[in-house]
Formats: C-alpha cells, sequence, structure tokens
C-alpha cells in the first residue's frame, strides 16, 4: 500500500524530508532562479521513517540525488479552507506580503451552496464498497429525500457537472473519487431538475486507470434461495478522457411457499410447491462510457447499456397442471452529454434513447397447452440544453440564473392475447418543457467584520411543460437559503407542481392473472382471486403542494459532526396511485372495482391505477453524522490531500500532481502507525422520521382514511409513524465492519368486523428492526503490506450477514391469530441471507 500525500497541504515538519520554513524554502522559486546545485544550500534536516536524525553519509546522498532530480519547494501552508469546494492559493505581493486569496475547487458546482456533507478518499475507502452505485447504498439515508414523488434517488454529477444517467458512472471504482459531496434539493433546480432530491457531486482524480473483478455468492441460512454474482469493470481517466466498460451478470434461484414455515390453510389447496415467494431470475447487462474533448473547450461523453433479464413464477395448480408466469425483457439505452462554456455562462446539452421491451407468457388454467401473452416495447427519446450563468451583480455578489429546454418523445405499444381474445394499445407521447431558476444574494457573510445577517440568498423558479396527451402543466417555487453563521444553514422553500400520470399507468397492456392468494379482510379469510393488471387511461394529473423547513448545523469546527432537520409538509389533489388492498372502507368507495358471489365469496379484483380525491401527509426527520479516525492523527495532516493507492493503479506513479509525494512506509514503523491511524474511521450516524399526518380520501364524501391510526392501503398494515435508520462502522489497518439498523413502529388496521367463527375484527403489525452486518478485509494489509505478494495486492474479500437476528414481521389479531396472507414468511420471505465475496483491483 503506498499513500499519496499533496505537498501543498502538509506543513513542513510533518514530511519525510522537510525543511523548516524560512523566506528561501517556503516561497515558490521566481522563473530563472538558481537551482539547488547553484545556490547557497538551505539548512535541511532528513529523517528517516521512525523520526531518528539520518547519518550524514545517507544525507549526502540524499542531497546528490536531489541535484539530480530537484523537488518541487513545499509552500508555506494555506490558511484552513474556510468553506469546502474553495482553493485558497497564496500569492507573493510587491511588497513581499502574502496575499491569500479563493478559488473554486476543481469539479465544484454551480452556485454557493455548502454541501451538507463532505467524504474524502480516506472516508469512502473505510465504507468497503465496489463502485458508486453501491457507495449511494451504502450512505442511502444521507442521499434520500422524502420531498419527491418517488423513492428519493438523488441527483447525480460528475466534476460539478450534469451526466447524461446514473448508468454513465454507476460502476465507476470509488478507487477513482477524489471527493464527494451531498447538497440540499434546492441545488437541483440550479442544474435543470425540480427541487424533490438531493444532489450528489462526485469529483473523480485527474489520472486513474485499473481494472476491478468481482464476484459474490449469498444464501439464505433458512434455505431455498441462492444468488450469484459476478462484475468485471476497466476504468481509465486522463484529466478530461475517459473510458469505462463494464459486464455483469446475476441470477437467483426460486423461493417456494413449501420452503418456509408457512401455516396452511385448511379451506385452500396445499400447493406451495408450486407458489414462488420470490421469482427465479437471471440477468446479464455490458456498460460502456468513452468521453473527450472532440473540440477545444467542449467536453463530450457517449455511453451505452445494454440488459437483458427472465423471470419465472409459479402461482398455483390448475388440476394437475402447475401454473406459470414467464417474462423475458430487454432494455437499450444510449446517452450523450456535451458542456462548454461561453463567456460567463456554461452550457450542457444531453440527450439519451432507451428502449425497453418486456414479453409476458402466462398459464391461464384453462386449457392445457394455451397460454395469455401479452408484450409491451417502449421506447423514449430526450435532449436538453442547460445555460448557467449570472445576468447581473448585486451588491452581496452575482445573481445565478439557470434556463433549461429540452423535448421528449415517448411511445408505448402492447398487444394482448387473453382467452383468445387479441387486444392492442398503442400510445405516444410528445412533451416540451421550459424551466427557469434564479437566484439572487441579498446579504453575504463578510469575515472581516460583523454582519448581523450573514449570508442571505433569495430563489423563484418556474416550469412550464406541454404534454401531448395531457395538456399544459405548470410548476413554480420559491424560497431562501439563510446562513447566519459558519456552520448554520437554515432554507425554507415551497412547490407547486402539477404531475401526469405515466404512460405506462394510462396504457399497460391488460394481463389477466389467475390464483392469487389475496387476503379479504372484510370476511377475514384468504381467497384465490383473479386480478387485473394494466394502465387506466382515465387517469387525471395530480397536483402537489409541498413546504420544506430545514436546518444543517456543523457545530464543531474540527470535527466531523453535523446535524440536520426536515420538516415536509405535502398536500396532493387527486393523487395517482396503484390499487389498495380489500379492506370494507376501500370496498364500500369503489364497489366497481370488486366481484364477489352469491355467498360473498371475492372472486376477482380490478388493480389498475386510480386517482384518490386528496392525500395530505406531515412529517419530520433529523438526522446526525459523526466521523473521525481512531487514533491520534500526526499535526498538519488532518485536512491534507491523501490517497491511498494500491495494485493496477497504471501509470499513476508516473502522473502525480505538482508537489506530491509517495510515502512507503515501512510495515512495524513509526510512520506506518501514523500512516494507519490517518487512514482509519470511526462512522456513526442515525436518521429518525417523525409522521404527524398521513391521510387519504379515496372518493368525494367518503370517510377519511387515517394511515396512522388503523386504515391501510397495503397488507403493511398502515404507515408507520416513526422509522429509524441508523449505521456504526470502524476501519483500520485494512480491517473493516459496518453494521445498519433499521426500525420501524407498529400499525394497526382497525374497524374490521368480527367473522362468524368468532375471529376478532382488529388486526396489529407490532414493531419491526433488522440489523444487516459487514466484514471485509484488504488482503495486502494482512499480509506484509508494501511487501505483501503482487496477487494480494489490491485483493478484499467481504462477508455479510443481512438479517442478522432472522427478523419477520408479527401480525396478531385480537385473539392472538395470524391472518393467512400476513404471516411473517409472506411479508419477509427471504430471512437471514450470508454473502461472500472477493474483489481484486488489476
Amino acid at each position: 500500500m503506498g499513500l499519496l500525500t499533496s505537498v501543498a497541504s502538509i506543513p513542513a515538519a510533518a514530511q519525510e524530508v522537510s525543511s523548516p520554513p524560512t523566506p528561501s524554502s517556503s516561497r515558490p522559486v521566481p522563473a530563472g532562479s538558481a537551482t539547488l546545485g547553484d545556490r547557497p544550500e538551505p539548512a535541511i534536516d532528513f529523517r528517516g521513517a521512525d523520526g531518528g536524525a539520518m547519518s550524514p553519509e545517507i544525507q549526502r546522498k540524499v542531497i546528490e540525488q536531489l541535484r539530480k532530480e530537484p523537488l518541487p519547494p513545499a509552500p508555506t501552508p494555506p490558511p484552513r479552507l474556510t468553506r469546502p469546494g474553495v482553493e485558497q492559493k497564496a500569492v507573493t505581493g510587491p511588497d513581499g506580503d502574502v496575499v491569500v486569496s479563493g478559488q473554486r475547487a476543481r469539479g465544484s458546482v454551480l452556485g454557493s451552496f455548502p454541501p451538507e456533507r463532505s467524504f474524502s478518499p480516506l472516508d469512502i475507502r473505510a465504507l468497503g464498497v465496489n463502485n458508486i452505485g453501491d457507495l449511494l447504498d451504502a450512505i442511502r439515508p444521507q442521499v434520500s429525500s422524502d420531498r419527491g414523488r418517488e423513492d428519493g434517488d438523488p441527483v447525480v454529477l460528475l466534476n460539478g457537472k450534469r451526466i447524461s444517467s446514473f448508468l454513465e458512472i454507476a460502476k465507476f471504482p470509488t478507487e477513482a473519487i477524489e471527493r464527494m459531496e451531498i447538497f440540499p434539493e434546492e441545488l437541483s433546480l440550479r442544474y435543470g431538475f425540480p427541487a424533490d432530491q438531493k444532489v450528489v457531486n462526485v469529483v473523480t482524480f485527474e489520472r486513474y486507470a485499473a481494472g476491478v473483478g468481482q464476484i459474490d455468492h449469498a444464501t439464505s441460512t433458512d434455505g431455498g434461495r441462492d444468488t450469484s454474482s459476478a462484475d468485471a469493470n476497466y476504468l481509465r481517466i486522463r484529466n478530461d478522457t475517459r473510458f469505462n466498460l463494464n459486464g455483469e451478470y446475476n441470477r437467483a434461484s426460486a423461493l417456494l411457499e413449501s420452503q418456509r414455515d408457512i401455516v396452511r390453510d385448511p379451506n385452500i389447496v396445499d400447493d406451495g410447491r408450486f407458489r414462488t415467494l420470490l421469482p427465479r431470475t437471471e440477468q446479464f447487462a455490458l456498460t460502456g462510457t468513452v468521453s473527450g474533448n472532440v473540440v477545444k473547450g467542449v467536453s463530450s461523453t457517449l455511453n451505452g447499456r445494454v440488459q437483458a433479464s427472465s423471470t419465472r413464477s409459479l402461482f398455483g395448480l390448475a388440476g394437475d397442471r402447475p401454473l406459470t408466469r414467464d417474462t423475458d425483457a430487454s432494455v437499450l439505452h444510449l446517452g450523450t452529454v456535451s458542456s462548454g462554456s461561453a463567456g460567463q455562462w456554461s452550457w450542457t446539452l444531453t440527450g439519451n434513447y432507451d428502449r425497453a421491451t418486456a414479453d409476458t407468457f402466462t398459464d391461464p388454467g384453462r386449457i392445457a397447452g394455451t397460454r395469455d401473452v401479452a408484450r409491451s416495447v417502449n421506447s423514449f427519446t430526450n435532449a436538453d440544453l442547460l445555460l448557467s450563468g449570472s445576468p447581473l451583480k448585486l451588491p452581496a455578489g452575482p445573481a445565478s440564473l439557470s434556463v433549461r429546454g429540452g423535448v421528449e418523445f415517448r411511445d408505448f405499444n402492447a398487444r394482448s392475447s387473453l382467452s383468445g381474445n387479441d387486444g392492442r394499445t398503442k400510445l405516444s407521447r410528445d412533451r416540451t418543457a421550459v424551466q427557469a431558476s434564479l437566484d439572487l444574494p441579498i446579504t453575504r457573510a463578510r469575515p472581516q467584520r460583523a454582519n448581523g445577517l450573514g449570508s442571505l440568498s433569495v430563489n423563484a423558479n418556474l416550469e412550464v411543460e406541454d404534454l401531448s396527451d395531457v395538456g399544459v402543466l405548470r410548476t413554480f417555487g420559491y424560497g431562501l437559503n439563510w446562513s447566519p453563521l459558519r456552520g448554520i444553514s437554515f432554507i425554507a422553500s415551497m412547490t407547486d407542481e402539477d404531475g401526469a400520470p405515466t404512460v405506462e399507468q394510462l396504457g399497460a397492456p391488460l394481463v389477466v392473472t389467475p390464483n392469487v392468494r389475496t387476503l379479504d379482510f372484510t370476511r377475514r379469510e384468504a381467497v384465490d382471486v383473479t386480478r387485473v393488471f394494466g394502465g387506466n387511461p382515465a387517469l387525471r394529473p395530480d397536483n402537489r403542494h409541498v413546504t420544506r423547513l430545514a436546518l444543517n448545523l456543523q457545530p464543531l469546527r474540527a470535527t466531523d459532526f453535523t446535524v440536520s432537520i426536515n420538516y415536509i409538509r405535502t398536500r396532493t389533489d387527486d393523487p395517482i396511485a396503484v390499487f389498495p388492498i380489500a379492506t370494507p372502507d376501500i370496498e364500500a368507495a369503489l364497489p366497481d372495482r370488486f366481484v364477489r358471489d352469491s355467498d360473498g365469496r371475492l372472486l376477482r379484483i380490478d388493480t389498475r391505477p386510480l386517482n384518490f380525491e386528496r392525500s395530505s401527509q406531515d412529517q419530520m426527520r433529523w438526522g446526525l453524522n459523526f466521523t473521525r479516525p481512531l487514533g491520534a492523527v500526526p499535526p498538519g495532516l488532518q485536512n491534507a490531500n491523501v490517497r491511498v493507492i494500491g495494485g493496477g493503479e497504471v501509470g499513476l506513479q508516473g502522473a502525480l500532481p505538482p508537489g506530491a509525494r509517495v510515502i512507503r512506509p515501512e510495515a512495524g514503523s513509526a510512520a506506518a502507525r501514523r500512516v494507519e491511524n490517518l487512514t482509519s474511521r470511526l462512522i456513526f450516524s442515525i436518521y429518525h422520521t417523525w409522521r404527524f399526518r398521513d391521510e387519504i380520501i379515496v372518493r368525494e364524501g367518503a370517510p377519511v382514511l387515517d394511515l396512522l391510526n388503523g386504515s391501510a392501503i397495503d397488507n403493511r398494515g398502515g404507515r408507520p409513524r416513526h422509522e429509524v435508520q441508523a449505521q456504526a462502522g470502524a476501519f483500520k489497518g485494512g480491517l473493516g465492519a459496518r453494521i445498519t439498523a433499521t426500525w420501524q413502529s407498529g400499525t394497526y388496521v382497525r374497524g374490521l368486523a368480527a367473522t362468524a367463527d368468532g375471529a376478532a375484527g382488529n388486526l396489529r403489525f407490532s414493531d419491526y428492526g433488522r440489523m444487516d452486518l459487514e466484514l471485509f478485509a484488504n488482503l495486502a494489509d494482512q499480509f506484509g503490506g508494501a511487501s505483501a505478494p503482487g496477487w494480494l495486492k489490491g485483493a478484499r474479500i467481504g462477508f455479510n450477514v443481512d438479517n442478522l437476528f432472522n427478523s419477520r414481521p408479527a401480525v396478531r389479531d385480537d385473539n392472538g391469530s395470524t391472518p393467512f396472507n400476513v404471516q411473517p414468511s409472506f411479508l419477509e420471505p427471504l430471512g437471514r441471507s450470508l454473502k461472500f465475496s472477493l474483489r481484486k483491483i488489476f
């Protein structure tokens, strides 16, 4: 293992070869000045790895070597950065004074938003993850947002610029990352995105080249499910030129009901050997990216991905024949992005083409040898142009304006053959959109004199989009960003947004699936029903009104400790939703979606999407993050730009940045112990979501469904009032461990009538928590360090235990009984699983 450090970031006393900070050695040597060979030699003190003085003979040899290959002088380190993303540069003025000026660090984002969190290469190394996609999964609580419509995935930038899609960089090895920063949702407006996703900026090293291979195998300790995967990646970076190629293969075996402890319903045929809890899956994907400066001053990237997958599910018996559903899917993606600047304005042009094909074959259960067939082809093309710059300067600083214009073309074609009845669906959507976001600085912090307001800026944004199948939709918002003191920032924002249903929600092909086991909450029994899936052309756009208040604190100047508090209030008219479960309240509001026989037994449910009348949510989410080295760090190295290098980083030593040094301490030496402390990490984070309100009105005049107090729209039993996500980890000497824990409070389904056999009506879903454990070891660090065999360098083994305590949700009625469809193995089929992994950098 080698340690690459930047001399400009390390005081002279901390270098392996150091000189006292005299005027002759601490300032850059002007052009034409005498070199080491023809000017008086300054007093130089050479010390070994243990800190002791070298012998005169060794010092003489070192001086002779420096005469042949002089090193650049080590300037006096500049003052500690006052704001992430800003580099300070010391310049000697005409009077001999040192003038410190600020400049934006390479890869900085647009605007002046300070990051909520920053990760150095050592922080990332301590997590033991393979690539950027795995890294974002590992820190998901920190990068997710509860403000948006979807699952809260962040906007990801590369070196401060937009990318065509996340696929472009998802498989980049984490060793290529120089730093990673997390920004609040409001920054996404600067890049032409809605303000409902956090922004993650990944900055790569200017030079990197390595191949990475990883294999994984996981198995469930309860048996029945095995998964295997293999991943191979090559990445080469030379300034603005990049080349990346990644191949991956995954497969998983099916998990059957008969392989879990499921109590069979005596009124239903025991066909657990022919029903899958988890389907059999297989997937292959190949991704490639190439980037460079095709035209001077213009950086361009082209990336592509092909993916093929198949799944097989079993859903019971028809006589003595098992019923199956097979789905074959393929995905093609092409993306491109170009960026450049013109004067004070920067521009980014992105384009994408995606084509997804899915074929579904379902046994109808009526006639042997016949199958229902559904096929869909979804194609998507888009192009966006983003312009960013400053239209004017105000007393507090330059105003910032971002304008994005885009077009999209989507075609959806589907056909189905159900019981000999053929159906076709052809939908298209053309979309044009214009978005503008303006930031105006009102006041700015002035370190040299008191300013009671600190930094204050306001924002206004507007988007207008025209959809060929829906009409004109509008989104507008405004907000403020205030930082009264260093380490304190406050954000208040409001967004009013129109949202259209997707083309798939409008026109997905009709799929009728028999024998779907369903819990009928009205009769308190498990039944096999026919479910209807597909699109609903009668869906209407919804309208969301979101208010957000956010406070971010960094209370300790010299410690990586952050606190975040967010309050979000959401009101939605005509929300679009998947069809809920069969409770008495839902059936009373939507009677046309259910079919029962003359005895009241449930036969059929139409589960196509629909519009509810209204929904309301209020919640607060707060979190803490803490990171520090394990052990004492040498003075001056706490904020050094340090990078650990291992096997396979081709050409690195011949392309070090100016002033960089490679330190290869001998195993067991004092320098090795200092490096071990420097590269170690103790990590802790916790996030708590507290919901105050979560209500739905299905139809005008229907009762309010309080999801926090007894109502439910899915088999999970409503919405938990409290959710906690916590993570703790440690890394030192090449050994790492990380524990991730999640917990949610219990929920209820109330108001269910007791059945004739006396079963009580209410259901309680208990509190549920799970814990995942990850262990990993860098093999070279355990077997000799820098002197380890070459085949061990860059190698890492991992062992994961997901769901460490094999926990599953528990559901009971007032008599202590569990309905068939909410047994623990239905809600959490897999249980505990063990995963072994081997990773190697070449």
